[in-house]
């Protein structure tokens, strides 16, 4: 190859992927080596438009290895955000857990301070209902025991009257034949010597 060929610079390997850089440099060696073997004069236009052809190449060739590694990086910074982005949900999930376990917590402690307290209502009210209702069958009772009484006292009553008439009426039918008989001498009576005097026999 003439030493008045142009060095064309390579892409640097950091920047795309090393296989692509291979074949671009295989591909400039060949095009170099095609110019020498047709005497290609690298100061005559014809040498100048291969030289400028392949460094556009190269440029185009750079341009893409560039834009590839912008793409590797930003995919790169893409997945460590997302990364770091499932990280923070990971971490809002277990707050959200933690946070909801505090939830239950407190529920379970207000539901046993609310029966603690219904418990100890319970305990201090309890006694005086059972005091209240004592009172309350204590003066049923003694209404009962009045009624019961005053029902004793009524049938007491009632039979002792029963009794009475039952007595009377004996009385009374064991004296109606006198009465008859006294009754029918009052209106047949029989005077003599200034009296009256009436027949019982009759």
């Amino acid at each position: 190859m003439d030493s008045t060929s142009p060095t064309v610079p390579h892409p640097p390997e950091g920047e795309g992927p090393k296989d692509w850089v291979a074949e671009f440099r295989r591909k400039t060696d060949e095009v170099r080596a095609a110019a020498a073997e047709w005497a290609v004069r690298w100061d005559e236009p014809e040498g100048r438009f291969i030289s400028a052809l392949m460094g556009a190449m190269e440029v185009v060739g750079n341009l893409s290895a560039s834009a590839q590694a912008a793409f590797v990086q930003t995919s790169r910074d893409g997945r460590a955000a997302a990364e770091a982005d499932l990280l923070r949900a990971k971490e809002i999930h277990q707050a959200a857990q933690l946070a909801l376990t505090q939830i239950r917590n407190i529920e379970l402690a207000a539901k046993a301070e609310h029966e603690a307290v219904a418990v100890q209502m319970i305990d201090r009210t309890l006694p005086l209902f059972i005091k209240r209702l004592e009172n309350v069958l204590v003066i049923r009772e003694q209404r009962w025991n009045k009624d019961v009484a005053r029902r004793r006292y009524v049938t007491a009553g009632a039979v002792v009257l029963a009794i009475f008439l039952s007595g009377f009426g004996l009385a009374r039918w064991e004296d109606y034949g006198r009465l008859a008989r006294i009754d029918n001498c009052l209106d047949h009576p029989i005077q003599a010597s200034g009296h009256f005097y009436c027949r019982i026999d009759q």
